[in-house]
């Protein structure tokens, strides 16, 4: 069975009963800590769950092994990626194996993006090639291509109309209207095919890191299809750092 370790906001584990009964008698965790099982809803303290149990001595310490790069095992399933409560300042920085998304901080594409609006469309490209090495077999990238192709080609054809309604009539020009009505459908053609584009990443997404490198993940439909690009980044910055560092931001 394994157990959840609250202190303060923070919730740390999954532990086995005999990771508990070590890290109390390291003094890593504390008694009065609260814990739960998987199978539990409340929290109650940790000399509950010990008990009668007795906690076994620390162990010796063991001779410094050769300095080398430290490379983290896959995680299990619902892990909280955080140190043992009390040992985060002491326990080396791990690196994780595995692609790492690219990491530039979601208010940075945000404040570049305001500025040059190309820039966003050009960071949905970066995210989605980084997505399309996790998922080689998705289909999003062509959905994505096409609504965004779909969207320009409708502001260009809509100019077209313009510019040649305008010059049959320069003094009197008729309003383009079979040009006005492509423009509207190819918008809400591309608009249907760019959502589900990001949809289907999402899926990718959330597919990977809940099977190859599984973080449990969760991805809010709601965040997805009104902050797509911000919203991906924001995760992706998380899971770099905890690429780089080994500790993972408890998802909020």
């Amino acid at each position: 069975m394994k157990y959840y370790i609250q202190r303060g906001i923070n919730e740390y584990g999954p532990y086995t009963l005999a990771d508990l009964q070590r890290y109390v008698a390291q003094g890593n965790i504390a008694p009065t800590d609260l814990a739960r099982s998987e199978g539990m809803t409340e929290w109650i303290p940790v000399s509950q769950v010990l008990g009668s149990i007795a906690v076994p001595p620390p162990p010796a310490p063991e001779p410094p092994a050769p300095a080398a790069a430290t490379y983290a095992a896959t995680p299990a399933a619902g892990t909280v990626y955080s140190a043992a409560p009390g040992a985060a300042a002491a326990a080396p920085a791990m690196v994780v194996p595995g692609p790492v998304p690219p990491d530039l901080h979601w208010a940075l594409v945000l404040l570049i993006g305001l500025f040059c609006g190309v820039f966003q469309w050009v960071w949905l490209f970066i995210e989605a090639g980084f997505v399309k090495k996790l998922k080689p077999n998705s289909n999003f990238l062509a959905f994505l291509i096409t609504g965004i192709g779909l969207m320009f080609g409708s502001i260009v054809l809509f100019y077209i109309g313009f510019f040649v309604s305008l010059s049959v009539n320069p003094h009197n020009p008729e309003p383009p209207w079979a040009a006005l009505l492509m423009f509207f459908v190819g918008l809400m053609a591309a608009t249907v095919l760019y959502v589900i584009g990001i949809f289907k990443m999402r899926e990718a997404i959330q597919d990977y890191y809940n099977t190859v490198e599984p973080i449990n993940l969760r991805l809010s439909g709601v965040m997805t299809f009104f902050f797509n690009i911000l919203y991906f980044q924001y995760h992706f910055c998380r899971i770099a750092n905890w690429k780089k560092t080994g500790y993972l931001v408890p998802q909020q």
